[in-house]
């Protein structure tokens, strides 16, 4: 079984860092910022939806993920894996479950975060994209690259896109209703799986 995750909101806990760098990058390249009421707002819209509220032109998105890649780096530290998600990440590397990192964020920060948490030894490799929207083509590369079996493999995520990308890959998905969007909005992308807790992932798996 090739269990394929995502990163920010679905490993680690970066909901709120990523928010407040999103402010302070709203400052810098003039796009809407956030009020305290919209924060929570957020978390019921679609990837799409996010970009047209906050006013985003489509070509700034890569630059705009480079510079919070920066951001990011010095905070990797400081950031948690979610409650029992070591545990939860160990157990299915010792049922021999095979386990990818596929995210938008750098594989210098993903690697940095997966040492300084003892996560390095469970996963096989780091995959990377700089586009907000293209997760089905890294998600495609990755299942070419490493000659994963589709009927073997499960994407798991916390955003519609995550949803989209397996979809649109014929994979499986597990939502996992813990990162940044809602519950509300992943069903509405009808993913294949819902988690509600890390240890769900344990159990969808084993069964």
């Amino acid at each position: 079984m090739h269990l394929l995750f995502d990163f920010d909101g679905t490993l680690v806990d970066s909901y709120h860092c990523v928010l407040a760098k999103t402010r302070l990058l709203a400052c810098e390249h003039y796009f809407r910022n956030l009020s305290d009421d919209d924060i929570e707002a957020l978390r019921d819209l679609s990837s799409g939806e996010i970009i047209k509220f906050l006013k985003i032109p489509l070509y700034k998105i890569p630059k705009l993920i480079r510079e919070m890649r920066k951001h990011l780096h010095n905070e990797m530290q400081h950031l948690t894996p979610f409650p029992t998600m070591y545990s939860v990440v160990e157990r299915l590397y010792n049922n021999n479950c095979s386990l990818g990192i596929l995210t938008s964020n750098s594989v210098d920060n993903v690697a940095k975060w997966l040492d300084i948490n003892d996560m390095s030894r469970f996963f096989d490799f780091i995959h990377t994209e700089s586009n907000y929207f293209s997760k089905k083509y890294l998600l495609k590369k990755t299942l070419s690259s490493y000659k994963i079996d589709k009927s073997q493999a499960y994407y798991i995520g916390d955003e519609t896109r995550d949803i989209e990308a397996a979809k649109k890959n014929k994979v499986k998905s597990i939502a996992v209703t813990w990162g940044y969007n809602s519950e509300k909005a992943l069903l509405k992308s009808q993913p294949s799986f819902i988690a509600k807790v890390p240890n769900d992932l344990v159990t969808l798996c084993e069964n």
